[in-house]
């Protein structure tokens, strides 16, 4: 992949408070790869300035002094400051690290509304998956933060990523398969769960895995 210019981003995958990680991973049922935030009805983003941004989320959610100022810069974080090709990073509750890279921001009318929430989208391609103890102290900061969407402060080169994206004999189909497999591992421990929903979501998971193999 071309760095130059290249910014990357952490964020979350609970857009309008509902987890979409399995959306966002994409699978031949749900359509393909993508990441999106919440705050939904504030209309289409497209080419829309800070400023406009700010007054939309006073509007129609009242927010005020540090909170606006928190939402705001999540707000145009993913739609202004972001461009095409960045990287964004998401991790799971495995510790891996989905790195995705990003298209132009697209607004979907239709997902517009309280109950789906999540019509701030960019298109995703899904780049690699990684161990999260294997990255850098400065990506690993980076994840840490609570936010739903947080810049990496340091240029692309000081990320470490380069080694996995650019060389392709980084990243072979064993060590994906290694997380795979530490990953089921992961799910089948949780059938044995005393909390039912976390037996139900591991059997659904693996089910899904089984299906699509």
């Amino acid at each position: 992949m071309n760095n130059i210019n290249v910014n990357i981003f952490q964020m979350k995958s609970k857009p309008h408070g509902t987890e979409r990680f399995n959306e966002f991973v994409g699978t031949s049922e749900n359509g393909p790869s993508f990441v999106a935030i919440g705050w939904p009805e504030i209309g289409d983003l497209t080419s829309v300035s800070k400023d406009e941004i700010r007054e939309r989320l006073e509007k129609k959610y009242n927010y005020q002094g540090q909170q606006l100022a928190t939402y705001l810069g999540a707000v145009n974080a993913f739609v202004n400051t972001m461009k095409k090709d960045d990287l964004v990073l998401i991790s799971n509750h495995l510790d891996q690290v989905f790195v995705f890279q990003v298209g132009n921001y697209q607004y979907i009318e239709e997902l517009d509304n309280d109950v789906d929430g999540m019509c701030h989208q960019r298109e995703a391609e899904l780049l690699i998956i990684l161990n999260k103890a294997d990255l850098n102290s400065e990506l690993q900061e980076l994840l840490r933060n609570r936010g739903t969407i947080t810049q990496f402060k340091y240029p692309y080169e000081r990320s470490g990523l380069k080694k996995w994206l650019e060389d392709p004999d980084e990243k072979p189909d064993v060590y994906l398969n290694e997380l795979v497999n530490k990953a089921l591992g992961v799910l089948e421990k949780e059938l044995l769960s005393e909390d039912s929903m976390t037996r139900v979501t591991a059997a659904a998971e693996i089910l899904r895995y089984a299906k699509e193999d």
